[in-house]
């Protein structure tokens, strides 16, 4: 069983328009509304790909149950503890005239210290003998840069990926990750210096492996992605598809790289299984995430070269 950890759930309303105005009227030419999250993201991708996930979280109580539905309905098993407030919504404005994606996202209701203190203990009860968990997204107002660090504390023998930036990171290194995921503006922001070059890339990453991390995987969007290890660093080129929405796309990659972990135990297959499920998330509209023939149709073409 694979857990994510999703601290500040979200309703991700995408609305597209012909062309956005700023300042006047937009007129809606179509809309939807997906559960979302980072942790939710990577269970909805591991779901579809018929790996069994459990997703973790806190929850508003005044429009939980409309969330909760969701997530039925999408066949993610869950565990969710309600708190006060309700779930954010965050809005993807999607213009057809090629203008890039406008997002605005919510804050989500604060969550207390016993908030906290019990999502502990649902997690460290609800991954006893977990094989991974994926940390990722946003927290709660209420918890500091530590929380991850101290949840995968509470995880003894799971392996755990930590997809998150800035103090979060840095702080969850010291429980050694077993790999984390940034994508280059992330870890330019992170360790406060410039990210242009492959080789650059490359010593970026390893620096987080000296400061705790396993391994380091750096999503690079429309250059591909990379894979540093203690020992080698292996590249994957983007592959050409008609990109439709980036949204959602780093998530898609950590739902393929452990589908490919659990398959093949390589970390060389399992770059090309997350880069496949990444591509073909990009070539859904909104947050969509992926279709499982596009991931299939896409995986022989994704090329792997040791750098």
């Amino acid at each position: 069983m694979i857990a994510t950890i999703c601290m500040n759930p979200s309703f991700d309303r995408t609305v597209t328009v012909d062309s956005l105005t700023i300042g006047g009227t937009n007129r809606v030419r179509g809309a939807r509304t997906d559960v979302g999250g980072k942790g939710v993201n990577v269970a909805r991708v591991l779901t579809r790909l018929g790996l069994d996930a459990l997703c973790l979280g806190l929850v508003g109580r005044e429009n939980g149950d409309a969330f909760l539905k969701l997530l039925e309905e999408e066949r993610i098993r869950s565990r969710f503890l309600r708190m006060p407030g309700s779930v954010r919504t965050n809005t993807k404005v999607v213009s057809l005239s090629g203008l890039p994606v406008t997002e605005l996202n919510e804050p989500g209701p604060a969550a207390t210290q016993e908030d906290v203190a019990a999502f502990m203990a649902l997690t460290a009860r609800e991954t006893a003998g977990a094989a991974w968990c994926v940390l990722t997204g946003s927290l709660p107002g209420g918890c500091d840069a530590a929380c991850y660090r101290d949840l995968m504390r509470c995880m003894p023998g799971v392996r755990c990926v930590l997809d998150v930036s800035g103090d979060a990171l840095l702080m969850g290194l010291e429980a050694h990750p077993f790999l984390v995921k940034p994508n280059q503006d992330e870890l330019r922001q992170t360790l406060g210096r410039p990210m242009e070059s492959h080789q650059a890339i490359a010593e970026g990453a390893r620096e987080l492996i000296r400061r705790g991390a396993g391994n380091v995987l750096v999503s690079m969007g429309g250059e591909g992605a990379m894979l540093v290890t203690p020992e080698r660093v292996l590249y994957a080129p983007s592959v050409p598809v008609e990109v439709r929405s980036t949204v959602g796309a780093g998530d898609a990659m950590v739902g393929g790289l452990l589908y490919g972990l659990q398959k093949t135990e390589s970390l060389e297959e399992a770059l090309r299984y997350g880069v496949a499920a990444g591509t073909a998330s990009v070539m859904t509209e909104g947050t969509q995430l992926i279709r499982p023939g596009d991931f299939e149709a896409l995986l022989p073409r994704v090329q792997i070269q040791e750098e």
